[in-house]
């Protein structure tokens, strides 16, 4: 038989004011009074003279001689659910189950289950993934798992956070008896701020009663935001951002200036200590889901947080500086603004791209004819794809080759340029003098499918190619039909002043295949992006002061996104060449989608493109516009969008758009 034990007050660590009902008779039974003197008869455990029992302690009560319920006088083993304080006037239940048989005769069996419900689990804790499962930031999430048992009377549960006595917030109510890592989202809730709680789980019964869990302790942290811009900067933070700070550098070489506090300060940086932290190896593997995407977490010694993203180095009050972001050994790795500007050396830390994530170009080729001069280099063979047709004769540089060169040169070989991407082969097309573009498509896409890849296509392609080996239609159908696994990143065209395409309509509307943006979600137009002014030097990197779309780029309506041009790239003949045109930037943009994919391989071709454009740095006027699109692409951020998608979707997906960055 079942009994429900009521402590309505205590009046001495061993004695207890108590009521006493069964499953089978909801009154008293005690006398059928509504509470009776219960004497503690024994205590196992530890207990301090201010206190009777403590959370989980087995107590042995004793009935009083009176009583005539028991057929002995004493029932054992009441396991407690929470603590019970001396003079402590609140109501507590405890469940305690008996083989000791009622003299009313009851027909129940032995052990039968009390309509009263208990939690035989409740934990709450941070959803963002950091080291700190007790703290959340302001407006974050957290997850709620709990069971109940003896359920029959359940009408719902609901979870309250408390402050001292006073409940502040109910953080949402579900009818369930058991709930696993259920999502709260805190920015629903505009009363619950920076600030320390305790957290129950209240369980209402269909007659009105109320059975409460244990509580967690719960720091809810006050933040401020710092945003940078695409200049390398140096950021301050103070004692005076509070107990959390959200710090996003954007593009450029950024500092993140700890003014009064010294390497020892820091706990940890995404759970490593300062002495184990390696950028290129073990850096990103515990990273804060927060606003829909992935950030560093520091933890300080006093119990600071700093959430952080873009931000390439570390300065500490003994001028010391910690590394965060990748650096190549490569000749003009230095020079190479292009990855600067989009933070390519802080999406390395993600990766270098993967072999299930297939590059292609739609170009010139890459092969010398024989007889010709020049050679592939900086470019390992055994990455390339090619076949006879993949000459790169079409002028006396390597149009193609350069093309290449900036999307997946290799990197640390202690030689020419650093590609964006290291790692993932390249199928290489010569779409001016060898195969028609149609073709090219359809060959490169046959590939990847047949190794279950995703492929990204750089076009250094203007002008009217949509018949080149097909007609339009079925150019578009090929495009749409393969938007699961491919994305086309297409020069937006060279039609204005210094440009080498006359296109009168350069103001209004990118040029040729890039316009398929539009009415396909995986075609990605690219406008060149150009420094105007004399540019910096930040510990050896080239970083831009000033940038405007080059006058020559084609832009309007459907202009996507620009990317950095005059970018330092490898020819065929071993010199390195700033490569300009918006054939110099859209490699940009296929070598930083290919790293996304990289990360996150369930993404479709639509989704790559998506996260491009929210995750791009806003430039010109607020918003979209069209000189510069959505704005400049930013590796390290896509990157980290794509991985906050992988590792903890529910709680990504609560941003989406814009929003990531609001």
């Amino acid at each position: 038989m079942s009994y429900n034990l009521k402590l309505i007050e205590s009046f001495s660590p061993n004695t207890f004011n108590a009521s006493l009902t069964s499953e089978q008779n909801q009154s008293n039974i005690l006398h059928n009074t509504t509470s009776e003197l219960i004497e503690l008869s024994t205590y196992q455990g530890s207990k301090s003279s201010s206190s009777a029992a403590h959370v989980s302690d087995v107590l042995n009560f004793k009935a009083p001689t009176n009583s005539s319920t028991f057929q002995d006088n004493s029932f054992t083993q009441v396991v407690t659910n929470q603590e019970i304080q001396a003079s402590n006037s609140s109501v507590f239940d405890y469940l305690h189950t008996t083989n000791h048989q009622p003299n009313d005769n009851s027909s129940d069996p032995l052990g039968t289950t009390s309509l009263n419900p208990i939690f035989t689990n409740f934990s709450v804790f941070d959803a963002s993934g950091d080291n700190t499962s007790n703290s959340v930031f302001e407006g974050g999430t957290l997850r709620l798992s709990y069971d109940l048992g003896n359920i029959l009377s359940l009408l719902d549960v609901r979870l309250e956070a408390l402050k001292g006595d006073r409940i502040v917030s109910t953080l949402g109510t579900w009818n369930q008896a058991n709930l696993s890592n259920e999502l709260i989202h805190l920015a629903n809730f505009a009363d619950f701020t920076g600030d320390s709680y305790q957290l129950r789980a209240v369980a209402r019964t269909t007659d009105g009663q109320e059975f409460s869990s244990d509580s967690q302790a719960m720091n809810v942290l006050s933040w401020n935001r710092i945003d940078g811009t695409f200049k390398g900067e140096t950021i301050d933070y103070t004692a005076d951002f509070g107990t959390g700070a959200v710090i996003i550098g954007r593009g450029g070489t950024d500092t993140l200036n700890l003014s009064g506090l010294s390497p020892s300060s820091i706990t940890s940086i995404n759970g490593i200590g300062l002495a184990d932290f390696n950028p290129l190896s073990n850096s990103t593997a515990n990273q804060a889901i927060f606003k829909g995407t992935a950030f560093d977490h520091i933890n300080l010694a006093d119990g600071r947080e700093i959430y952080l993203q873009g931000i390439e180095r570390l300065r500490f009050s003994d001028s010391s500086i910690f590394e965060l972001q990748v650096r190549t050994n490569d000749t003009f790795f230095g020079s190479q603004w292009n990855l600067h500007i989009s933070d390519v050396g802080s999406a390395w830390r993600f990766t270098q791209g993967a072999s299930d994530v297939l590059l292609a170009s739609l170009d010139t080729g890459i092969l010398t004819a024989s007889g010709a001069s020049g050679d592939i280099v900086d470019i390992a063979i055994d990455r390339l794809i090619t076949d006879p047709t993949d000459d790169d004769n079409f002028n006396n540089y390597g149009h193609g080759h350069c093309a290449i060169s900036i999307m997946s040169s290799t990197a640390n070989n202690s030689s020419g340029i650093a590609g964006i991407n290291w790692n993932s082969s390249v199928y290489v097309n010569d779409v001016y003098r060898g195969v028609s573009l149609q073709q090219a498509i359809q060959d490169t896409i046959s590939y990847a499918r047949a190794r279950n890849q995703r492929v990204v296509f750089q076009g250094g392609i203007q002008g009217n190619w949509f018949n080149s080996g097909g007609t339009r239609e079925q150019l578009e159908q090929l495009i749409r039909d393969n938007s699961d696994i491919a994305i086309f990143a297409i020069a937006a065209g060279n039609g204005g002043p210094g440009g080498n395409l006359s296109d009168p309509d350069y103001l209004t509307s990118v040029s040729g295949v890039a316009q398929l943006e539009t009415t396909h979600d995986n075609v990605i137009s690219v406008g060149a992006l150009r420094n105007t002014s004399p540019t910096t030097k930040i510990d050896g990197l080239t970083n831009a002061s000033a940038v405007n779309l080059a006058s020559y780029s084609n832009r309007g309506s459907n202009l996507t996104l620009v990317a950095a041009t005059d970018s330092p790239a490898m020819d065929k003949f071993g010199n390195m060449r700033f490569f300009g045109g918006t054939s110099g930037a859209n490699p940009n943009v296929a070598g930083i989608a290919s790293l996304v994919w990289s990360v996150n391989s369930s993404l479709t071709g639509g989704q790559v493109r998506q996260i491009l454009i929210d995750t791009a740095m806003d430039l010109g006027v607020d918003g979209r516009d069209n000189t510069f699109g959505y704005g400049l692409v930013n590796a390290d951020a896509a990157v980290r969008r794509a991985v906050a998608l992988q590792r903890n979707s529910d709680v990504a997906n609560l941003y989406s758009g814009r929003s990531i960055f609001v």
